[in-house]
């Protein structure tokens, strides 16, 4: 039992790195494929769980590589986008990627020890929120139009959120394209192409990277960092449709993380914590919260308290190894992309993932693609946080939750 777990879990680990460091892959692209191979090879359930488990938490940890080394824009521009690429652009890329370690394993302990002690609360809390759902997600919807400064801003934030609100209504009641594969080019569209879009229309390129490896951030700032980092993980598996985005969004306006070291390190933490909590979620409410605990749910239709303590091992192992072999590959992979003509790369990358589209999705996919991209681009025209596009499943989720899905459905034809 020991070996197989241990083989599993390092299968799921290889297939985490590939989906980290390839850019438009994505752990939700891949359980299909795993899936299907578990049946054909005949998996024992446990088995493929490890390694839907560990793939899903490397891709996290491995995802930063090609997140903060792959759309650096010009420096005029870095303030507009993800703090990573701001320290890449002084040369601080491999510290960027250590940070993004810290905070994924610091966010795995924090969550586990909040949740060990908050975890029957949370089942109460479940139970009597369910009704109300709906208002605490406009409650975020609007905290994210006010969090814009200026009218005009607001106004722009508010028509991106309808836009790709109506995006989402369309193509997730929409059996032009296979339900399962839909969001790939939905998700890829909003947030993928256009930064690719953007780096090459500006020129952009890599700086030569520092060799020094120290951290430029205190450690009191990154304990405060993990602890936020955990407790928004947590409210995004709580919250439907709510995503990484938003919640970093909110810790870095109410909890000032503004700071690109320590909002780095934050952002890592809801990630990890969102992933352990979507797994404990799917134990005490049977209610999965991510992709990868819906896979699980699928394969072990009822998990056990035991069930969880196992792979909640399985997770601490998995992101042990998945932490040191980015930490390996963040520091290798910038030596070779800095040789590397910037705009062709990120032409190849386009490239490949409209292939990926065409292939899962078809031609219908290609056009949700092309519609999203342009939403997405529309966000750095306007000047806007680019997480306004996250409308595309808050604004289905509510429809969902006040009971007015078939009303819309209906009233458009769909």
């Amino acid at each position: 039992m020991f070996l197989e777990t241990l083989i599993f879990c390092l299968a799921g680990i290889g297939i985490g790195i590939f989906a980290g460091v390839v850019p438009g892959m994505h752990i939700n692209t891949l359980l299909p494929s795993i899936l299907f191979l578990g049946i054909v090879f005949k998996f024992q359930p446990y088995s493929l769980a490890v390694l839907i488990v560990s793939t899903a938490i490397t891709e996290i940890f491995v995802n930063f590589i090609s997140s903060i080394f792959i759309g650096a824009p010009e420096a005029d521009t870095a303030l507009s986008v993800l703090p990573g690429h701001r320290l890449l652009l002084e040369g601080r890329g491999y510290e960027a990627i250590k940070l993004a370690v810290i905070g994924g394993i610091g966010a795995l302990i924090a969550t586990l020890f909040l949740l060990s002690f908050f975890a029957q609360a949370f089942k109460i809390l479940y139970k009597i929120s369910r009704p109300w759902i709906h208002w605490l997600i406009i409650a975020v919807i609007i905290f994210m139009i006010v969090s814009e400064k200026g009218k005009r801003k607001m106004i722009s934030a508010s028509l991106i959120i309808l836009l790709s609100g109506f995006l989402g209504i369309i193509t997730l009641n929409s059996s032009l394209v296979n339900q399962q594969n839909v969001l790939f080019p939905v998700l890829t569209g909003l947030f993928g192409l256009p930064t690719l879009i953007v780096s090459i229309s500006q020129r952009a390129s890599i700086p030569k990277q520092a060799r020094d490896e120290s951290l430029k951030i205190s450690n009191k700032e990154i304990i405060k960092s993990i602890i936020l980092g955990s407790i928004a993980g947590i409210i995004v598996g709580f919250l439907p449709a709510i995503g990484i985005s938003e919640a970093a969004t909110m810790v870095q306006y109410l909890g000032g993380r503004g700071e690109a070291r320590s909002f780095l390190v934050t952002l890592s933490g809801i990630n990890v914590g969102n992933e352990v909590f979507s797994l404990i979620s799917l134990f005490l409410v049977g209610n999965p919260r991510s992709g990868a605990s819906v896979a699980i749910q699928r394969v072990l239709s009822e998990l056990t308290f035991w069930d969880v303590f196992y792979l909640i091992g399985v997770i601490c192992f998995s992101a042990g190894i998945a932490g040191i072999l980015t930490l390996f590959l963040g520091k290798r992979i910038p030596k070779y992309l800095e040789k590397v003509n910037y705009r062709v790369l990120c032409s190849c990358v386009i490239i490949f993932i409209l292939t990926m589209i065409f292939a899962l999705t078809g031609i219908f996919g290609l056009l949700i693609a092309f519609t999203s991209a342009s939403i997405g681009l529309l966000c750095n025209y306007l000047g806007i946080r680019r997480s306004h596009c996250m409308g595309v499943l808050l604004v289905p989720t509510i429809l969902f939750f006040a009971n007015l899905n078939p009303l819309i459905l209906s009233t458009l034809r769909i």
